[in-house]
């Protein structure tokens, strides 16, 4: 009678030959295929060699107790799920309980009754079996988890992270920074020409130069900026450890060089788009105290980039300098903060 579908193994360490013989014999001809191993330290060897789908383990062994290699069996990350039965002549319930303790899951006695040890394989193989789907499909969940949570923190268009993921890491890295002492520096970017884009060929081709914009600004970050589209045709860039000098010279060459670099439309159409810059840091900007008010400063000094040119960068004022109207963007961006409108209306 098969013991089950699939090909399965078993590892007999037992030096007893008329019972390995025995066993031998009930595997094959139950279609398990079987490593054999006489001593303890030979079968301890195989077994994190091979990872068989059971050891069938005998108590008396010329090299070590049968409990000792159970135990070392059981201290294998490798063997943690394998099942062991224990094989013995002995009856006593001390026996027994030491097997359990050690880490058996099965205790047979010898002399074999056939039936009794078919069943008894079988039914460990199957929960050998169960084990392996439950933990194939926990890998499964874990995985479509991941991509989940990869998902709800990823803009589908731009593949950079969605202005969710920045609220979360802004306010993070504000807290890190006062609690460190460290800089930390934010740009605000916005596309020059884009509505013309958009008006002239198409949301399609809109969507497809956004995706290219935010390639190269990932191109040009490095591993500890933080890239995010935080609106329609706008991103940021979170810099941990990066005052407000290094903050605008990065700020600076993203411009120049988006800017100096036509984008590819379909049909090989040529766009030239740019950039203009809104650039803050703490602490050395003034009137800074919290992520959100970080946020803010970074873009009033957008607006004011905006409103003075194509390309232009401009930084939030530093502490102890004279501040001028505060500006409200025109743009609105859910679940971002906004600044107080003290300025004209636009």
């Amino acid at each position: 009678m098969a013991l089950g579908r699939n090909a399965r193994r078993i590892l007999i360490i037992d030096d007893d030959p008329d019972a390995l013989s025995l066993m031998r014999s009930l595997c094959l001809d139950a279609g398990v295929q079987i490593d054999e191993a006489m001593d303890g330290a030979t079968g301890l060897e195989r077994a994190v060699a091979q990872t068989p789908d059971l050891i069938v383990l005998d108590m008396v062994l010329p090299d070590a107790g049968g409990i000792e290699i159970l135990r070392r069996l059981r201290a294998e990350p490798r063997l943690a799920a394998v099942p062991v039965m224990v094989v013995s002549a002995r009856r006593d319930q001390t026996s027994k309980v030491a097997a359990f303790e050690a880490g058996a899951d099965d205790y047979v006695l010898k002399p074999y009754d056939l039936r009794e040890v078919l069943a008894r394989l079988r039914s460990q193989l199957s929960r050998r079996e169960t084990l392996e789907k439950l933990e194939r499909a926990n890998i499964e969940l874990r995985l479509a988890n991941e991509r989940l949570e990869e998902l709800a923190i990823t803009d589908e268009l731009t593949g950079v992270a969605n202005a969710r993921h920045f609220r979360t890491r802004l306010a993070e890295e504000f807290l890190r920074a006062e609690r460190y002492q460290t800089s930390l520096a934010l740009i605000i970017v916005d596309l020059d020409g884009f509505k013309a884009v958009n008006d002239d060929h198409g949301h399609h081709t809109g969507d497809r130069l956004l995706s290219q914009v935010a390639g190269r600004l990932v191109a040009e970050a490095r591993s500890t900026d933080i890239v995010c589209r935080v609106g329609g045709d706008e991103f940021a860039f979170l810099l941990p450890h990066t005052d407000l000098d290094s903050a605008e010279h990065l700020a600076q060459r993203l411009s120049e060089r988006i800017g100096a670099t036509p984008l590819r439309l379909a049909g090989g159409k040529l766009a030239g788009v740019g950039l203009s810059c809104g650039v803050a840091a703490w602490p050395e900007c003034a009137e800074i105290a919290s992520a959100d008010e970080l946020f803010i400063a970074a873009d009033q000094a957008l607006y004011r980039a905006k409103r003075a040119g194509k390309g232009v960068v401009i930084s939030a004022p530093a502490a102890g300098t004279a501040q001028g109207p505060v500006a409200e963007s025109s743009k609105k961006r859910p679940g971002l903060p906004t600044s107080p409108r003290q300025a004209e209306a636009h």
